[in-house]
């Protein structure tokens, strides 16, 4: 990548307050800080989020912690005590961006509403993430990523039609919730002029729209297809499949079938007309390497592609080039990998690998530096456990 002349980040300057806990605002912020924006993250004293008991650890690290909280700043406030909220509209007031994903109605119990933080700053953009939305029937109901995706009508296209929906096996409304509400963000830092934006997004609602043909796939209800039907949404008839399968070596990889190469691989194989190509392939793949599988459906132009997982993705160079995986190099933990950077920019190298703060670590930058809080009153508000 060649380098720029300006060297800075293209939301340097951008003040974010982030009350998101867990996954899907947390994963918003996390997009706005690596393009360069201050994220300031609020946590429980003592509690703090979710995110620091979850997944895999190093020495008791937790990895997704570290990715989550990386290229923020993170702090400790109580959000139940009045001084603490004074804290916090100190903290409004000095930014323009607000992530939230609490239960529509607890910041208006805390006397944090929205009309009241537009009344202290009336440009902030409030991004709420709830799992279903501000307002109807379902708002204040409790929600989550895994709910949201069975809300989304993404479930009944995963999996066997005589099993059971699947769930696909990480948090993807949560996931693209944070996506959408990063673009949302964005968007709407260009307009100089706005007032009073409060987003209000529901997590199941990007999956919802991804599904555009939900509403008129058939005159039934879906039928899960697995991998012989990933693009019908349902719609038994489908020319392509995308079936996988297991080399003897045990990598698992998948195949484009289409008419044109069924007939090219049915040739080959030598095969009978009532004889199954995908048949014949899993039986084939069975007793041969993975590397003579690419070599010989490389030369009939089949397309193949191995199935990666986070073992494959760390080791293969062709992700590390990329800098699709990168390597942390902490000074207790080592070195390990963790995502990189996306999309691809030219000046995403300022950005921090892995940063697993303690709860608090950054009140004193931030409450001193940042808001400018002498002395006595800061050593007031930990001596009350504000922070």
């Amino acid at each position: 990548m060649t380098t720029s002349p300006n060297n800075q980040l293209p939301l340097q300057g951008i003040t974010v307050i982030e009350l998101g806990t867990i996954i899907a605002g947390p994963f918003a912020g996390s997009l706005l800080a690596e393009m360069g924006a201050t994220v300031i993250k609020i946590e429980q004293p003592v509690v703090g989020d979710g995110l620091r008991q979850s997944g895999p650890k190093i020495n008791g690290v937790p990895i997704w912690w570290g990715v989550a909280s990386r290229n923020k700043k993170c702090i400790s406030l109580n959000l139940k005590n009045p001084l603490g909220i004074e804290i916090f509209k100190k903290l409004i007031q000095k930014a323009d961006v607000l992530i939230e994903n609490y239960r529509p109605g607890v910041l208006d119990k805390l006397g944090i509403g929205s009309s009241t933080l537009h009344a202290l700053m009336p440009k902030l953009i409030i991004l709420s993430i709830s799992g279903y939305g501000q307002d109807g029937s379902y708002a204040t109901k409790p929600g989550f990523g895994k709910i949201a995706e069975g809300l989304s009508g993404i479930i009944p296209l995963t999996g066997h039609p005589d099993e059971p929906p699947l769930y696909t096996g990480f948090s993807l409304a949560d996931a693209s919730s944070g996506l959408c509400g990063s673009f949302m963000i964005n968007m709407l830092l260009l307009d100089q002029d706005r007032k009073d934006v409060h987003i209000d997004l529901a997590l199941y609602e990007p999956l919802l729209e991804m599904l555009t043909f939900q509403f008129h796939s058939s005159n039934s209800a879906p039928i899960r297809q697995g991998t012989n039907n990933p693009y019908g949404w349902g719609i038994a008839e489908n020319p392509i499949t995308y079936p996988t399968f297991q080399s003897i070596d045990h990598h698992w990889f998948q195949i484009k079938l289409d008419a044109k190469n069924r007939s090219t691989i049915a040739t080959e194989f030598d095969l009978p007309g009532d004889v199954r190509v995908s048949n014949a392939l899993r039986d084939w793949s069975a007793s041969t390497t993975m590397q003579e599988i690419f070599s010989v459906l490389g030369d009939l132009g089949v397309e193949v592609s191995i199935v990666q997982n986070g073992e494959t993705l760390a080791s293969n160079p062709y992700f590390t080039a990329r800098g699709d995986v990168i390597t942390a190099d902490h000074p207790s933990l080592g070195e390990f990998p963790v995502p990189g950077f996306f999309p691809k920019f030219e000046r995403s190298h300022q950005n921090t690998a892995f940063r697993a703060p303690q709860i608090g670590e950054d009140n004193a930058y931030v409450l001193k530096d940042f808001l400018h809080i002498d002395h006595d009153e800061y050593q007031l508000l930990i001596d009350q456990h504000i922070i």
